[in-house]
Formats: C-alpha cells, sequence, structure tokens
C-alpha cells in the first residue's frame, strides 16, 4: 500500500514492550524539522509519514533502506534525517517486531527487508534522496533485497520501480492486484517478483551510478558442489538439489548474510554454524543427515549434508490416516513405534548439549523403512548460546511465545517437551495444534480419545507433554515408561463443551457487534491476506457477516438488528465502489445479492431488498470460470433462490442462462474446466467449491425449478462420476481433490471445498428430491468420513469444522429407513447403457490396476450401502475400494414436478417456512442401480435397523460443536474461535462467523446459509 493510501486507517494498539521505541526514534527527528508539517497514520505492519505538500502519484520508482533489529534505530534516525531534509514522503517498520517479521528466514520474499520505504516525487527527487540516503546509512547492516537493484556497490539503498497509489484491478479470483500503467494508458501486474526490477519501459533514474551488475553465480559452489534444482527458496536462502564431484546426491543449504537476525548481531550464519556441528554429531547414528563440508561464498555461507529418501512426517501421517474406531487414525502400533523414535530422537539432541527449539512435522523425515531422521536444525541452540528465536506457532512452548522473538538466551530443554507433545499431537489427530494458544488444547486431546484408539493411547503422554507450566511436564525418561506401559482405560470423559458452546453463541455475536466500523473500509478488521479481496464479497467481506446476522436475528438475537441495517446499508454504499461484477456465490457478488435482499425482508426495509434483486440482475450469467464459488455456478444458485423468494421469472431465465452455458461448456465425465486469468485455470476438481459436486447441486435445483430433463440428465451423470471418484473405506466414503486422479487411493479430503462433505452435500440434495436410495446411501458414507475426520480441519467454514456440521446436521433431516425395504443389492450380468440427454458419458469401466469387473454407479455399491472391507475385484489394496462406475440414476425415469416460487419473506419474522421442498417430489421415483459385483452386505452404520439418523447425525454434529469450542481462545475479552493462522477475524468463510452460522443451526433449527434446502423442515436461512 502506498502512502495515500495510510489516510483512511485506524490506529492500532501495541502492547509489545518495543511498541514505540521506533515510533519514538523516528519522531525526536522529525522534531527538528517542523514537525507539525508531518502527517502520520498507522496499520498493524507499518508507520506511515507524509508531508502536508505530498503530491500523490500512481506510480515511480521506490528506494528501500533495510535493517537488522541491531541497526534498526541508527538506520532509522539517520534515514528520516535525509528524508524530512528532503520533504519525502515514507513509512517504516511499525514496531521491532515487524522487523524481525521482515528480516525472517521465512519472510515473503516480496516484501524480506524492506524495513524503511521512501516515495519521491520525481525522478530528479528521486536522484537526490537515493544519494543522501547512501551517504547517511553506508556501512550500516542490512540484508540484500531480493527485488531490488542495488543503488551503488556496497550502498545499503535498493529501489524498484512499483506502485505508490496504483490502480487496482479485480481478478477472476475477487482479489485486488496493483497494476503498473504504461506509456500507452494499458495496465500491467505490478508483480514484485525477484528480478523483475521494473517493467521495460520505465527509464532507470540511477543508470549511471547502479551498481555493477553481479555475475550470475556458477552452478559450482564450494568448488566441488553442483546445484542441480532448488528444493525450495526461502528468504534466508534456500535449499537444493547437488551432487558431490563424484555423482553423489546431497542437499545444500545457503543462509544469507542478515537473513533471521537478531539484536545480539547474530544472523542465519550463526544458525549455519550450528546446524553444521549438530550435523556433525547426530550424523553418524542415523538421527540426522550426515554433515559434509560448510563453506563461504560471498558474504553467505553453506552448509552441504546427505541426502536422505524421505518424507516429512507431516504429509507421511496425513497419507496414513485411516478410519479406526471412530476416527481417522494411524495404527496403533505405527503411532506408538513413531512416538518412541521421535523420544529417541529428542534424547539423542539432549544428550549432545543441545536444545532442539523447533519439533514440528515438518522437521522429521521418515524414510521408506519408517525410520525417523530429524532435519533443519539450525533453531538447535547449546545452554551458553544467544541468537533470535525460530518458532513454528501451536508448537512453540507457552513460556516461548510469550518471550520477545529478538533473542533466545538459556534454553529450556522443558520447551523441547512441549514441542514434543503438540507435534504427538499432530501423530494423534492428523491436525495440527491451533496457532493461537488457548486453555482447551488438553481438553481436545481427552475428547479425542472417546473415539480415537491412538488418542486413547497416547493421550496421556500427549496432555502430559502439553502442560502449560514447564515444571509439569514429564521427562523423557518418564514418556519412555508411560509408552512402555499397557494400554490405560478409556473412560467416559466429561466436559463442559456444551455449555461453551451456548457460550460461543453469545460471545460471538457481541464482538460482531461491538467491532463493526462502519467508517472504515472495512466493516470488520481482515486479515493481511483477505484484505486484497473484495470487501463486499460474502467470503471475507460484510455481506458474509450480514448473513450470520440475518439468521441470528430470525433465530430471536433482537439485539442484533440494528447491526444487520448498519452492515445492509454498509454493503450498499460500497458495492458501486467496484463496477465489475463477478458471479460467484462466494467470492463474487452472487451471495452478496442474497445476503442484502434477505436482509431487506428481514427488515422490513424494501430499498435493500431491492438493492438485492438489482445486483442479481447485473450477474453474469455466462462466464469462463464454472464453479460455485467463483463462477456462474454460484450466480445461479443465488438466481433460484431468489426466484423462489420473489416468484420473479427474469430471475428464473437468467438462472436458465447460467445451466445452458454450464450445460455447453461440460467435457466427458462430466468435468468443468476454468479458463481465463484464474488461479485454479486449466484444472478440474470433484468438490462443492470448485468443481463437480458444486455445479451439480445447482443443475439439480434448477432441474427441479423448471423440470427441464437435460439439466438432470448431467446431474445423473456427476453423480455417476463422483461415486466412481470416491474412495471407500470400510462404511465411510471420502473424495481426492480431482486434480490428479493417480491420487485417488492416498489422497482421504472431507472437506466442503474438496472432500466428503461438499460431494455429501449434492448426493443429499439429490435423494431428497429423487428419493434415490443409493445417493442416499453414498452421502451417509460421507457424513461417516466426515465424522471420523473431525479433528483434522479448522473451526472455520472453508474448508472447516462448520460446514461439516452443517453437512451433519442436513443429514439429521433424513427419515429412519424401513427395515423391511433394506435388503442386499442383487446381481446384474450387466450395466444399464445409458444415452444421456447433456454433453458426456459415464466413465470408462474399471480404474488403472483394477480388473475390469465394475459396478454401476452413483452410488455406490448397493441400495444403502458403501462396501466393507476387500473389495470383490482385484487390485485395490485391503480396507478400502474404489466405488463402482457406471449407471446410477437414468434421468428419464426420473421425473421431477416443477416447484412453485414461494411467497416473499416477510419482514421481521423469525422463522421463513419454505414451500419449495414439495412433498411431490420428495416422493419422486428412480430407478434402483444395477450392479455388476456381487451381492456386498449393509454396512451397520447403514441398515434400516440403525440409529435413527436424527438422532445419530444430532449427536455428530453436537461433536463437531465441543471440538470447535476446545480450540476457542479468549480474545478481547470474549471467547472466539482462531482462524489458521491464530488470529481472530469476524469474516464468513475464513473468521468466525461462519462457524457462527452452524452454531445457530445447532441450536435453534434452519437451514444452510445460500444453499438450497429441500428438507421438509427446512427454513429459508
Amino acid at each position: 500500500m502506498g502512502p495515500i493510501g495510510a489516510d483512511t486507517l485506524g490506529m492500532v494498539s501495541m502492547t509489545h514492550e518495543d511498541a514505540d521505541l521506533l515510533a519514538d526514534c523516528a519522531a525526536a527527528v522529525l522534531a527538528r524539522h517542523q514537525p507539525r508539517t508531518w502527517r502520520h497514520a498507522l496499520d498493524d505492519r507499518w508507520h506511515y509519514v507524509l508531508p502536508d505538500d505530498h503530491r500523490s502519484r500512481e506510480q515511480g520508482w521506490k528506494l528501500h533502506v533495510p535493517a537488522t533489529p541491531l541497526s534498526a534505530c541508527l538506520v532509522l534516525s539517520r534515514a528520516v534525517e535525509v528524508l524530512a531534509r528532503h520533504r519525502c514522503a515514507f513509512k517504516f517498520a511499525v514496531t521491532m517486531r515487524r522487523l524481525h517479521e521482515l528480516v525472517g528466514p521465512n519472510a515473503d520474499r516480496k516484501a524480506a527487508g524492506k524495513f524503511v520505504t521512501a516515495y519521491p516525487d520525481d525522478d530528479d527527487h528521486a536522484r537526490v534522496v537515493a544519494e543522501a540516503l547512501h551517504r547517511a546509512t553506508l556501512g550500516l547492516p542490512g540484508q540484500w533485497i531480493l527485488t531490488d537493484r542495488r543503488y551503488r556497490q556496497h550502498s545499503q539503498v535498493f529501489y524498484r520501480y512499483g506502485g505508490f497509489t496504483p490502480p487496482t484491478v479485480l481478478t477472476d479470483d475477487g482479489e485486488y492486484r496493483a497494476m503498473l500503467r504504461a506509456p500507452d494508458g494499458s495496465v500491467v501486474p505490478d508483480k514484485r517478483a525477484v528480478g523483475q526490477v521494473a517493467p521495460s519501459w520505465a527509464v532507470d533514474p540511477f543508470q549511471d551510478e547502479v551498481a555493477p551488475s553481479t555475475v550470475a553465480e556458477s552452478v559450482l559452489v564450494g568448488g566441488r558442489f553442483t546445484v542441480r534444482s532448488a528444493i525450495r527458496q526461502n528468504n534466508r536462502g534456500g535449499v537444493y538439489l547437488a551432487e558431490d564431484a563424484d555423482g553423489t546426491r546431497l542437499v545444500l543449504k545457503r543462509f544469507r548474510e542478515h537473513t533471521g537476525a537478531g539484536v545480539d548481531g547474530t544472523d542465519s550464519r550463526t544458525r549455519a554454524r550450528a546446524e553444521a556441528r549438530l550435523l556433525s554429531i547426530l550424523g553418524p547414528s542415523g538421527s540426522s543427515p550426515g554433515f559434509l563440508d560448510i563453506f563461504t561464498s560471498g558474504t553467505d555461507i553453506f552448509v552441504a549434508q546427505q541426502w536422505v529418501d524421505g518424507v516429512p512426517l507431516r504429509r507421511f501421517v496425513a497419507r496414513e490416516l485411516r478410519p479406526r474406531g471412530t476416527a481417522l487414525a494411524l495404527d496403533t502400533d505405527l503411532a506408538l513405534d513413531l512416538t518412541r523414535q521421535l523420544v529417541d530422537l529428542l534424547d539423542r539432541v539432549h544428550a549432545a548439549g543441545y536444545v532442539l527449539g523447533d519439533l514440528t512435522p515438518n522437521n522429521v523425515l521418515v524414510t521408506a523403512d519408517r525410520r525417523l531422521v530429524l532435519i533443519d536444525l539450525e533453531s538447535a541452540l547449546r545452554p551458553t548460546d544467544v541468537a533470535a528465536r525460530l518458532l513454528t506457532p501451536g508448537y512453540a512452548a507457552p513460556e516461548d511465545e510469550g518471550r520477545s522473538r529478538m533473542i533466545a538466551a538459556d534454553p529450556d530443554r522443558a520447551t523441547d517437551l512441549y514441542s514434543l507433545g503438540a507435534t504427538l499431537f499432530y501423530l494423534v489427530s492428523g491436525a495440527h495444534p491451533p496457532a493461537s494458544q488457548g486453555t482447551g488444547l488438553r481438553e481436545m486431546v481427552r475428547l479425542m480419545a472417546r473415539r480415537n484408539p491412538v488418542a486413547a493411547r497416547l493421550g496421556p503422554v500427549v496432555t502430559g507433554l502439553l502442560a502449560p507450566e514447564p515444571a509439569a511436564r514429564p521427562s523423557l525418561a518418564e514418556v519412555r515408561t508411560a509408552l512402555a506401559e499397557p494400554s490405560p482405560p478409556t473412560g467416559a470423559v466429561t466436559s463442559g463443551a456444551a455449555a461453551d458452546v451456548g457460550e460461543l453463541v453469545d460471545e460471538m455475536l457481541a464482538d460482531i457487534v461491538s467491532t463493526a466500523t462502519p467508517e472504515r473500509g472495512w466493516l470488520w478488521r481482515n486479515s493481511e491476506t483477505a484484505s486484497r479481496y473484495d470487501p463486499c464479497s460474502v467470503h471475507v467481506g460484510a455481506p458474509g457477516v450480514l448473513l450470520v446476522l440475518s439468521q441470528a436475528a430470525r433465530a430471536g438475537h433482537a439485539e442484533v438488528l440494528d447491526t444487520v441495517d448498519v452492515a445492509a446499508r454498509w454493503t450498499m454504499r460500497r458495492l458501486g465502489d467496484e463496477p465489475r461484477v463477478l458471479p460467484g456465490l462466494m467470492f463474487g457478488r452472487a451471495g452478496t445479492a442474497v445476503s442484502l435482499y434477505e436482509a431487506g425482508a428481514l427488515l422490513g426495509a424494501d430499498d435493500v431488498s431491492a438493492a438485492g434483486l438489482d445486483l442479481a440482475r447485473t450477474l453474469p450469467t455466462q462466464w469462463h470460470v464454472p464453479d460455485v464459488f467463483h463462477g456462474v455456478a454460484g450466480a445461479g444458485l443465488a438466481l433460484v433462490r431468489l426466484w423462489r423468494h420473489t416468484g420473479d421469472d427474469d430471475l428464473l431465465a437468467r438462472a436458465r442462462q447460467c445451466a445452458d452455458a454450464l450445460l455447453a461448456g461440460a467435457e466427458e465425465g462430466p468435468r468443468w474446466t476454468a479458463k481465463g486469468d484464474f488461479l485454479l485455470a486449466g484444472t478440474t476438481h470433484w468438490g462443492f467449491a470448485h468443481g463437480v459436486a458444486g455445479i451439480a447441486t445447482f443443475l439439480l435445483d434448477i432441474a427441479a425449478a423448471t423440470g427441464d430433463g437435460r439439466y438432470l440428465a448431467v446431474v445423473g451423470q456427476a453423480a455417476e462420476a463422483l461415486a466412481g471418484a470416491a474412495i471407500l473405506d470400510g462404511d465411510a466414503a471420502f473424495w481426492p481433490s480431482g486434480e490428479d486422479d493417480s491420487q485417488a487411493d492416498t489422497v482421504r479430503l472431507t472437506g466442503f471445498c474438496s472432500g466428503a462433505t461438499g460431494v455429501g452435500t449434492f448426493l443429499l440434495r439429490l435423494h431428497q428430491l429423487t428419493g434415490h436410495p443409493a445417493a442416499r446411501a453414498l452421502a451417509e458414507a460421507a457424513a461417516t468420513a466426515v465424522h471420523h475426520g473431525g479433528w483434522t480441519a479448522p473451526p472455520l467454514w472453508c474448508h472447516g469444522l462448520a460446514t461439516d456440521g452443517d453437512f451433519l446436521l442436513d443429514c439429521a433431516a433424513l427419515p429412519a429407513l424401513d427395515p423391511s425395504t433394506t435388503t442386499a443389492p442383487q446381481p446384474s450380468t450387466s450395466a444399464a447403457s445409458v444415452s444421456h440427454g447433456g454433453p458426456g458419458s459415464s466413465h470408462s469401466p474399471g480404474d488403472p490396476g483394477s480388473s475390469s469387473a465394475t459396478h454401476t454407479a452413483a452410488a455406490c455399491t448397493a441400495t444403502h450401502t458403501a462396501p466393507t472391507g476387500v473389495p470383490s475385484h482385484g487390485g485395490r489394496s485391503a480396507g478400502h475400494s474404489t466405488a463402482p462406475r457406471g449407471s446410477a440414476l437414468d434421468p428419464a425415469a426420473t421425473t421431477l414436478p416443477t416447484q412453485r416460487a414461494t411467497t416473499p419473506l416477510a419482514p421481521a419474522t423469525h422463522t421463513h417456512r419454505s414451500t419449495a421442498a414439495d412433498p411431490a417430489i420428495r416422493g419422486a421415483t428412480a430407478t434402483t442401480p444395477s450392479l455388476r459385483r456381487g451381492a456386498a452386505e449393509i454396512p451397520p452404520a447403514h441398515r434400516g435397523t440403525a440409529t435413527d439418523p436424527a438422532t445419530r447425525y444430532r449427536a455428530w454434529a453436537e461433536d463437531t460443536a465441543q471440538v470447535i469450542a476446545a480450540r476457542a481462545v479468549r480474545r478481547r475479552g470474549r471467547l472466539l474461535t482462531p482462524d489458521d493462522t491464530g488470529d481472530v477475524v469476524a469474516s464468513f468463510a475464513n473468521g468466525y462467523a461462519g462457524t457462527l452460522s452452524f452454531l445457530l443451526r445447532l441450536h435453534h433449527g434452519g437451514a444452510r446459509p445460500l444453499l438450497p434446502s429441500y428438507a421438509k423442515d427446512s427454513v429459508l436461512a
């Protein structure tokens, strides 16, 4: 963001001990230069300083001056003296903590090292300021800025051409991208990439002064090592695959000067020497890669170490999770073996006199014979060492999180014990510990132990190691003793989580009401990443929170009605700020239209509802992105929903245009591929957000609304394709993303965007409209997978627990099965050949590696079942199979009565009954799938004699709520749920509002926001 954008930013409170250090330093210098003629603004990253007579411009040559935490005050005071004297606008890192992030080993390379940024008025001004800054800061320490060109040899001034207050373009992804304006008036992206200092048409004003170009570094380094490829690159340097002179494969790690710097003058190169020492100690035993060499090249240090062929423990655990008990878990014996190895590795580190400092599943490799090897040892310290801290959120001990990251002295082995416990938490659950330390971490382990056999076995060890007080953590010897003892009893777990869920609802609502800022550019504060997106989208913006506030008001929370009005009118005012209208339900304006209309109906505010309808009529109905979240299927879902509210046939006609566009763009399968300038362009997906399940949900909805068999035909094909992609394990069904079908047997996803929740959401609605039992069976198998995988997701709506819980509540509306109709399927001699009225065809028989004996379709296997155990045909490993492919649903035999539009939502009513789900539709007939395979036993979970769905799935949804409550943290004095990074924001998809929506449904009933509902007791959300 350029300096002018700072005018709209509010002040951010600083609580860290150095919060005012840099500001005070700058203020002291400015006091000598007419201090009242400067304007200041702060956000959570930058302190902006602008002269009162500053002339704003879109773009130009920026100047950057780096610093280390040790040199920061001196660099800043000298830079501000120059900038004040020359009346140049500038910004600097708002705190020492922010500077620590900028020089950190994993800092974003686009921003890394940029401590002070100057914005000259023009090229002549830039030349004068650059020379003065060069003279003032020459010799002071600071890292090389990767995206910039050096002003002069040995200079600490760097420069590049970029935006000051640049024009922005809303991309197909719904993200604002800063642009540069070319001389011909066209705009191009301001990429800020390494090596791209300026566009070709920008004339370098420093060409006479610029440092000589550095000759490209030879691939031969250290006189003996040939670099073959980069494994990864970061601000610290990089990790490279290389070869020794004799052809031996090895790993080279580069440590750049002044990166990872601390206030003591140490930097990443200090860490390089420490890693080399520890490698030489641990390598001979195989506990780490073997040490080969350490050498200097220029100002950087390289460490050469042996290559270890393995995968990170993080990836290994994700790959090995299987349904065990009623959860996704590792094999218990395997988990115990990995735990013992981790204890042994940590013991060897401590015996060598080191504290490891950063034990995580990413820093441990698993070899083909399942042996563990420690890697990335630069965090290791001896008790006498002093260096900048390297911490991984969620894995660092509370006492480390509470200390300054500028310095680490007298490292304590107890911090490694906590990190061991956090790593075992991942081993047990498949989920990273919450990045934000909460009081519920050990409670989460106890909850897991109820249905996860590995958590039951290792739970006492994990909870002990995660003790908040260092002295309370067991020693490694005590952990070994506990592992050698017989399995502890798995008694009932008592929890106050049910009460916590009610507290969560009240405190989330109170936080939303109290933190709204209608005078700001965002109605509710968002994360740094999310703030690059449209503030009028449902996914991260005000309309998403508005949806939930309206839901709460209809459920009886009258205290939020004023905020509903504020959010609706703020959104209406801001709509015109962005002329480009994207069609997506979440990242476009489709969900926004629904949110406004339904808020207006609630408030009795015709102007608000009209704004929603007007917006809906501007949604593109043909688009190069087909999916729900970003594309035309999302527009279609919104248009059908609004037609049901209003009876406006123009909206239904527009929805049909969306559906026709999707039919025209369908590929064989059917699959849909996004095109254009889109992050997922060229890919296909199975899931709801970006793929077949979501698109098929819209086509099913439009088929129900219009009775058009063309749409239903493609829905049938989609059901077949999704069943063919399913990974069946016992009575659970998982799905891969669909990007790489070769990974279908190893990548088991349970989420909404990709996985069982999203696919199950479609299948359940297919069953509700057609009565098709096979669709129900596979939907219930998806629900079982979701229940198994409940601990692997964050407490969010997007890819999180909230949508898992929503799906389980949908399943709870299923009627109980009649045991007399629950029979095993009869074998068939051939699959039905179905000619569908839409594009594409069913999958070809069989999967690579399987026999040619396949099953028909969408459903799964049996009339009410997902198969159990070893499949009857060859080519699949024991314990799971791929769902059969063929014809599941003959569209010609299925008739969906046209659904009539409902009456409009009544204002100020707390429940709105939908007549959209006509009982006649629920009784519609569909063909029963025929199967080539022999009869399969119906899993107990799906028998007619099993627990009533209303009881079973409601209980599973309540389990999900307990997991959410256990992950809550205290912020602003309230109990709230964090995002993936540990931050707490109110937005719908990446914050706590979407989670609140699920909890409201759990307490008060109702349907899911934005999605069609055909259950007989559905309530419009």
